[in-house]
């Protein structure tokens, strides 16, 4: 017993045991090893053999048939073209109130001229008028009518002060939607002056007239 605990303790037959475990296993892994490179050896040197005869059945070709693709054209209808559409004519009639202008002389000049121009008076003498413009919203309504305008006559023949005095249509009725084309109008007008003497003057006061109607 003491002989057997001696070879137990001992480290030298400790190591012994250890190196002749550690050479089993060493052997063991080579065969292991060398057989893994056989087997491994043996499938790379197999040939590749082509399968005997067809795997799958062959495919028939499809042959569609030819498509021929047709587009018409549809001309778009002819639209018929409208008449021309009549324009609607329209006059304006005025009526001016023009005062003949009276003639006055003073006595005969000396040296056997009968009349002196320095001394002729006359009233206002009317040179231009034009038509005005038939309001829009007169017209597509059919109304007619007429406007007494009210200006002053400057010392040049222009007018100055144009206003409405009175505004009617053809029923009588009270209306102004003639009253700013006639004021336009009014203010366009064009006279010789009034003459005092020989020297021209305002005119204060002056009223006109103006008809407006469609005509049919």
């Amino acid at each position: 017993m003491d002989r057997a605990m001696l070879l137990t303790s001992n480290p030298v037959v400790l190591s012994f045991h250890s190196l002749a475990r550690y050479a089993r296993h060493l052997v063991f892994a080579a065969a292991v090893t060398l057989l893994l490179i056989l087997v491994m050896g043996q499938l790379i040197a197999t040939e590749y053999r082509e399968p005997v005869g067809d795997m799958y059945p062959p495919i028939k070709p499809i042959h569609l048939p030819e498509m021929k693709i047709i587009v018409e054209r549809s001309e778009p209808p002819v639209r018929p073209m409208d008449p021309p559409s009549q324009p609607v004519t329209h006059k304006v009639e005025r009526n001016v109130e023009t005062v003949l202008p009276p003639i006055s002389f003073g006595p005969p000049a000396p040296g056997g001229s009968e009349v002196d121009p320095s001394v002729v008076s006359r009233d206002p003498l009317p040179v231009f008028k034009p038509a005005p413009r038939y309001p829009s919203a007169a017209l597509r309504r059919g109304v007619e009518g007429y406007v007494v305008v009210e200006f002053t006559i400057t010392e040049t023949g222009g007018v100055r002060d144009a206003r409405a005095v009175a505004g009617y249509d053809s029923a009588g009725n009270p209306t102004d939607i003639f009253n700013r084309s006639a004021v336009a109008a009014a203010a366009r007008f064009k006279y010789q002056p009034q003459l005092e003497d020989g020297v021209p003057v305002e005119r204060h006061g002056v009223r006109n007239r103006i008809t407006y109607k469609i005509a049919q």
